[in-house]
């Protein structure tokens, strides 16, 4: 060990000659593993490209801009015709009822408590007012919360459901003669106030981009029966139609108050007693011939799903084609 100290000593500058070589080829060494590296990634993404370039020489069309020119046309008219749908949808957005988004939050169950009890007194001199009947303990399909104030983290999911409930309602029982039997609230999977889940979550995704699509959520779903007449379930089921929110008829049920048309000798006698009237009554036949069809009532059992669009993950311009 002494003598190489002291070899190194006698010998400064061959062993700082022979340091400065050491380093300078390690370092030549790093910067050629680097530049090997480099070319390597290059020449792959240049194998790469030439492959695509191929692939696209042999299409058909071969995509020349005037085939470009045309597809950014097409994705132009299309993302215009997507945004005038969302559009549409966000007309049909559910506002809780008596502006309760705008309420505090320690105030909420209070004031959706007093609202519903104002809306059903209302829907109840209403259907008075026309002659329809309500079922009993109607409570807009909320009857728990009549003396019960729901908690502050359900009531905007409640308010949601009310103002829907509160539209159904007062559209059905606006008809004359119209018997409810059942307004009730069909729980969702999740409960009222918490983020409902996707209804095509399980579906299949279509393009790189299908999970910003928007897609569509059930606040709520609504069971009702009622007894009217034809005229009156048209009317109704045309205004669910053209409602301001999106209905949607997940089951319904018919079944004609008359389940057996009038006898065949029934209708022969009437047939013959109005061709020879009982004398004595001025030539009136005294038995009129009985409607067969259009004065029966209809049983009707209805389960309402309501629907909501969230629209606010759209775009609003066309993506540009490469």
């Amino acid at each position: 060990m002494n003598a190489f100290k002291k070899w190194l000593l006698e010998n400064r500058l061959a062993a700082a000659s022979a340091i400065v070589f050491v380093l300078l080829a390690g370092l030549l060494g790093w910067l050629t593993s680097d530049a090997w590296d480099a070319y390597a990634s290059a020449s792959q993404k240049l194998s790469a490209g030439a492959g695509d370039l191929q692939k696209l020489e042999k299409q058909n069309p071969a995509p020349t801009q005037a085939n470009v020119d045309v597809i950014t046309k097409n994705l132009s008219a299309e993302q215009a015709g997507l945004n005038a749908l969302l559009s549409s949808l966000r007309g049909s957005r559910i506002v809780p009822f008596a502006g309760l988004e705008k309420t505090k939050p320690q105030d909420r169950p209070q004031v959706f408590q007093d609202a519903l009890r104002n809306e059903v007194t209302a829907i109840r001199t209403q259907a008075g007012a026309v002659g329809a009947t309500l079922p009993s303990g109607f409570y807009l399909g909320l009857s728990e919360y009549e003396n019960r104030l729901p908690s502050p983290d359900e009531v905007l999911g409640l308010a949601s459901q009310l103002t829907v409930f509160d539209w159904i309602a007062k559209k059905l029982a606006s008809h004359q003669g119209v018997i409810i039997g059942e307004f009730e609230r069909a729980l969702p999977s999740s409960l009222p106030g918490t983020t409902p889940k996707p209804a095509l979550k399980n579906a299949p995704k279509a393009g790189p981009d299908a999970s910003a699509r928007p897609n569509w959520t059930s606040p709520g779903s609504l069971k009702i029966s009622f007894r009217c007449d034809q005229s009156t379930l048209r009317d109704f089921v045309n205004s669910l139609s053209s409602s301001p929110y999106f209905l949607l008829i997940d089951s319904l049920q018919l079944q004609n108050s008359v389940p057996e048309p009038p006898r065949r000798d029934a209708v022969g006698q009437s047939q013959q007693q109005t061709a020879n009237p009982t004398p004595g009554t001025d030539g009136l036949p005294s038995q009129r011939l009985p409607i067969i069809v259009g004065r029966e009532q209809l049983n009707v059992s209805m389960r309402l799903k309501i629907i909501e669009f969230p629209t606010d993950q759209a775009a609003t311009s066309a993506p540009s084609a490469k």
